[in-house]
């Protein structure tokens, strides 16, 4: 009733913002699907409170239990649409085949891979508040989750990457990246180092528990503090150095590219410094979300570990912080690195408006910009 009522409201006093928000029976249906989830969460912690919960060894009550699972439902729910919705455009909007897409789109498969495989049996683990799966199982969870994780870090990265070299290195650029296919062997190399590192813990370089705390399967970091280092500082904290300069030296030499622009442009000179001012403010946001998003997603959960490893007895509450924070970069990564991206929101929009797409062109009322295929 609530969303006919704003319907009605904007398509008589806000027109504007009728055809932006109702622009398709496709975005109305999106909303429809919207308004579901948002009933399936707030109705589900009394029906945890009148089904039969089990003893739980955390000493939590029923409406923390409630709302945890139904946070860690949300979170599974949400991490699907996104990523698929990127996925399909990739695929069938032939303006989005290019290289760097090609990264974005093997992102958003480590994070439906993340949702799909790992996250169901962290939901139970946090109903339960133990572990009720057979030790197979508890090693099949430990290492999807771990080989996910890694994967999805190494592909910010190399995303990061891509962007640096082909901004400030356009001649290594081209040798390293000359095809899709080139691209395509960088994907398949980042699965192979999260599945070496993953696979450790079974050759006896690590060894994978449940972990009450954070309610998943997980190392245990105090009796292999080599793997320690080696994850968290070589991998994580290697990956996390990579995108802050990545980032901050594209915006440097883009900014510095402006400001020669301005220096010898003549006759047009505001209208110049005032493009090269948005491109900067655009770049800056950009590249501020990307870096901000992976240090409150990723940091806190390898800070915990390094205390934990350190031997400090961390609280309930934040170790299952930390992992509602870590599984949450499943669903921010398809808004950072896809919905934000003009080139996206118009395939986006094209696929719920359209609804089809043909091999090289689309309908005359669904056209955008062509992207550069490097």
């Amino acid at each position: 009733m609530g969303l006919m009522a704003l319907n009605r409201y904007t398509t008589v006093v806000k027109r504007v913002l009728c055809r932006k928000v109702f622009f398709s029976k496709r975005a109305a249906k999106l909303h429809l699907v919207l308004v579901w989830l948002f009933t399936m969460l707030f109705a589900t912690p009394p029906i945890y409170n009148i089904i039969f919960l089990p003893l739980n060894p955390l000493g939590r009550s029923r409406a923390e239990i409630g709302f945890e699972v139904s946070l860690a439902i949300l979170f599974c729910l949400a991490c699907l649409p996104g990523n698929l919705l990127v996925i399909y455009v990739i695929n069938k909007d032939s303006r989005l085949k290019s290289i760097t897409t090609i990264f974005i789109h093997n992102l958003a498969l480590t994070d439906i891979s993340m949702a799909t495989l790992h996250m169901p049996f962290w939901i139970v683990s946090l109903y339960t508040g133990s572990w009720n799966f057979s030790q197979q199982w508890c090693e099949i969870s430990a290492l999807t989750q771990f080989t996910m994780g890694i994967a999805s870090i190494l592909n910010m990265g190399v995303i990061a990457l891509n962007r640096y070299i082909r901004v400030l290195k356009p001649a290594l650029y081209r040798r390293l990246f000359p095809s899709k296919r080139n691209a395509w062997f960088f994907c398949a190399l980042v699965w192979l180092v999260a599945f070496f590192f993953s696979t450790a813990p079974l050759y006896g370089w690590g060894k994978f528990d449940y972990h009450k705390k954070f309610s998943i399967r997980s190392l245990i970091w105090k009796e292999h503090i080599s793997y320690v280092i080696v994850v968290v500082g070589g991998v994580i904290n290697g990956c996390t150095i990579a995108i802050f300069y990545c980032y901050y030296k594209i915006y440097q030499t883009v900014k510095q590219s402006s400001l020669n622009i301005n220096a010898h442009s003549e006759g047009n000179q505001g209208v110049n410094a005032s493009n090269a001012g948005r491109t900067d403010i655009k770049l800056w946001k950009t590249s501020f979300t990307v870096v901000c998003f992976f240090l409150m997603t990723w940091g806190p959960v390898c800070i915990v570990v390094l205390f934990e490893t350190a031997g400090f007895d961390i609280p309930r509450e934040i170790s299952a912080t930390v992992i509602f924070l870590m599984f949450s970069s499943s669903y921010v990564n398809p808004i950072i690195y896809g919905i934000m991206n003009p080139q996206f929101q118009l395939a986006f929009k094209r696929a719920l408006s359209c609804g089809r797409y043909g091999n090289n062109n689309v309908s005359q009322n669904c056209k955008g910009t062509e992207p550069d295929k490097r």
